[in-house]
């Protein structure tokens, strides 16, 4: 089952931001897509609530990530995610709706370490106001060279980076992946004409279903 990610950046055009044809994007092979909502402690995506709602009016499987900042509180980047889906009417936890994504691919900022922590906090509050544990979007060489190794992300499901065509390690503790970013230079017919962030979910379109609330 394929899918895309999408963030401001992939409406950016020489002339202005161009919005997306969601019924192209539709009707082009795509099963779900993930949507920037939040980075670190106050950046909102300016085109997540218009994409939300184009992704609802196709009745797309689709799901909100935020992009997770070393510098800043764990429990204060959740609550700034939060607010922001939950002023959108979105909540990981409704039909059509993919479990929330937290992104770790950055390991410092401004002198500060990523730290475990700090991770854990974020996880924690959004399981706790969701009811839903997040999926962790990142790459196994992060969680070995930035957070040591740990074991401890191998409870959620995985949305592993690894461009080409051999799969993604999973990470410690874990036996595969749930989600993989397979390029950044995919065509998505119905978006702004930029390369794209392509992604495949490791199961049929039931399991896919079943992820996001619809049984």
């Amino acid at each position: 089952m394929r899918g895309f990610d999408s963030s401001h950046h992939s409406h950016e055009t020489d002339h202005g931001d161009q919005a997306y044809d969601w019924p192209a994007i539709a009707h082009g092979g795509q099963s779900f897509a993930y949507l920037k909502a939040t980075d670190g402690l106050t950046f909102d995506d300016g085109w997540f609530t218009r994409d939300l709602a184009g992704a609802r009016s196709v009745n797309l499987i689709h799901g909100a990530y935020h992009f997770f900042r070393p510098d800043s509180d764990g429990t204060a980047q959740a609550d700034h995610f939060l607010d922001v889906t939950r002023r959108a009417g979105h909540t990981g936890t409704k039909a059509g709706e993919l479990p929330p994504a937290l992104d770790l691919e950055q390991c410092t900022r401004d002198g500060h370490r990523l730290q475990l922590a700090q991770v854990k906090a974020f996880l924690k509050r959004v399981e706790q106001v969701t009811g839903t544990a997040p999926i962790v979007y990142t790459r196994r060489d992060i969680v070995d060279d930035c957070l040591g190794g740990t074991k401890e992300l191998s409870g959620h499901h995985a949305w592993l980076a690894r461009y080409g065509t051999t799969e993604p390690r999973p990470l410690p503790g874990a036996t595969g992946w749930d989600f993989w970013q397979y390029s950044e230079q995919a065509t998505v017919p119905g978006t702004a004409g930029h390369p794209m962030d392509a992604d495949v979910f490791h199961g049929d379109r039931a399991a896919l279903r079943r992820l996001a609330h619809l049984n």
